[in-house]
This record gives structure tokens, sequence and C-alpha cells, in this order.
């Protein structure tokens, strides 16, 4: 039998992990110096206030998972017959997916550690693609690579108003400093290749919104829209894209503290899976 296990970040909640067959590691964060796990998506408490906080009034930080903590989980559960796929943040995000690897060097075992290359809603999705095939019978080795090919199909579009919290974090890539801070232009983000790549700007909300949708391919056959203290534009976004992808199902999802930290407050972005197997997803 094969264990699924992610991180945080893929922002569940105990339902659907517990329908999923998901192990979940917590990400940490701090605030002033006091430690956080991040945990179930309902279960995370206000962030957005604390995220509006931390402006300048308090000191926060995230944390990736550490190596001990992943040794004591596949530990567990290869003793317990398990084999173990395990499922992370982009390896560009966030350094949680080399401690997975080094974790399982070190533990030995059918254990196979995937770089999702995405997060939050795109992980999600190759959650679900994970769990329906190992219900089908599907085998360690080949789901591994059967993800890896499937998440060339995923995409995530998404923008800020305040490009500061991206800028703290280092995760910025090659976006422009002026970006975000002028004449009420925002950029118009993708994660490419894991990694956040600026690839237009919108001036002005109403823009905002037609640009995001305008990512998305027209072969999108599942739609996630995701925000953080945006929920008109979150409903907007929704709107259009309920317009220009008829029938095609769509999902509002929440995220959590430690993208949150991250990106800040008015984020609003478009998660989309293209593979034909999409549709057909019975999670």
């Amino acid at each position: 039998m094969i264990a699924l296990v992610t991180d945080s970040t893929a922002y569940l909640t105990a339902q659907e992990a517990r329908d999923l067959g998901v192990k979940l590691i917590p990400l940490s964060y701090s605030v002033d110096g006091l430690l956080y796990s991040e945990t179930f998506v309902e279960s995370n408490g206000d962030f957005e206030g604390l995220i509006a906080r931390s402006n300048g009034a308090c000191h926060v930080t995230t944390s990736q998972i550490t190596l001990p903590m992943f040794m004591a989980l596949f530990e567990e559960l290869t003793q317990q017959g398990m084999e173990v796929l395990c499922l992370t943040i982009s390896s560009r995000l966030s350094g949680t997916y080399s401690n997975a690897s080094l974790a399982a060097k070190s533990v030995g075992g059918a254990i196979r550690i995937v770089d999702g290359r995405t997060t939050a809603g795109g992980s999600c999705l190759l959650l679900r693609h994970a769990a329906q095939r190992i219900r089908e019978g599907a085998q360690l080795q080949p789901l591994a690579e059967e993800l890896r090919a499937l998440r060339e199909q995923i995409g995530i579009a998404f923008s800020v108003t305040d490009m500061n919290p991206l800028r703290r974090s280092g995760r910025l890539g090659i976006v422009r400093q002026s970006v975000g801070t002028i004449l009420n232009i925002r950029p118009i983000l993708q994660l490419v290749q894991g990694g956040v790549v600026a690839c237009d700007t919108a001036r002005g909300r109403r823009d905002q919104i037609r640009k995001l949708a305008g990512c998305v391919p027209k072969d999108a056959q599942r739609l996630i829209v995701h925000a953080i203290g945006n929920q008109h534009g979150a409903d907007d976004l929704a709107a259009q894209l309920e317009q220009l992808f008829p029938g095609v199902p769509l999902e509002r999802r929440r995220v959590g503290p430690v993208l949150g930290i991250h990106l800040g407050l008015d984020v609003i972005g478009v998660v989309w899976d293209r593979s034909p197997q999409a549709a057909s997803l019975s999670f």
C-alpha cells in the first residue's frame, strides 16, 4: 500500500486529507520569535490579521520542514510496511523538497519524493490525481513518474498589490522593482518551472481580473480560484472564468499563513489543470 505525504502548503482540509489518505507535515512560521505550525486550512486562525499587523508592527518569518520531521514520519510508515510517495512544494520556493529527499535516502526503502513545482491548489490537484491512481492500483515508481509528467499540465497565475512581501522573501525572480508601486500598476505573475516570474502588468482591478483570466489556457479541465484578503476580486475572477469556461469545474479554496506571509494581503490567483484526467477526478 502507498502512503501519500505532503506539506501544509497544499492547504487541505482535515476531511480532504482523510478522504485522500494524505499524511500532512506542517511548515512553520514565527511571529516576534514565537513559533507556530501551519496545519489544515480551516485550523490556521486569523492569519490575515497577522499579516496585516506584520507590516512594520511585528517580525514574521517562515521555516521549511526539517530533516528529522521527515525522517520520523518516513520511518513510522515504512515500519508499518507502507511504501511512501511524498509530494512537496516547489523546490524553487522552499528547501522542503531537499530535506524530504535527504530523509528518504537516510531511511531507505520504498520512498519516492516528487518536487511538485507548484503549491496550494496546484499541489491539491496533484494529490487528487495520486490518490485516485492509488485506488486504481498504481505502483509506486510509475506513479511518481506520472506525477512529474502531470505537474507540467498544472499552472498558477496570480497578482498582488504590494510587492514588498515577495521582495523580502527573496522569491520574486526577475520582476521590476517599480511594478506595483506607482500608477495603480499590478504585476501578473506565474509559476514557471516552479519559480515566480512576471508575465504581464495590469492597470487597475478590472484589467487585473481580465489578464489573470487570460492566462488560463483554452483547454483547461479544472480551475481553482485563490484569494488572500481580496474576496471581492476573487468573486470577480471566478465570475469571469465561469463565463470563459462554461461547464469546467471551478473551486474557491483558501490558503494559509506560510504563503500569506510571502505574498501579503490583496492577492488573487487562478490554478488550472489541463490534463485530460482532471475532468474525471472523483474527489
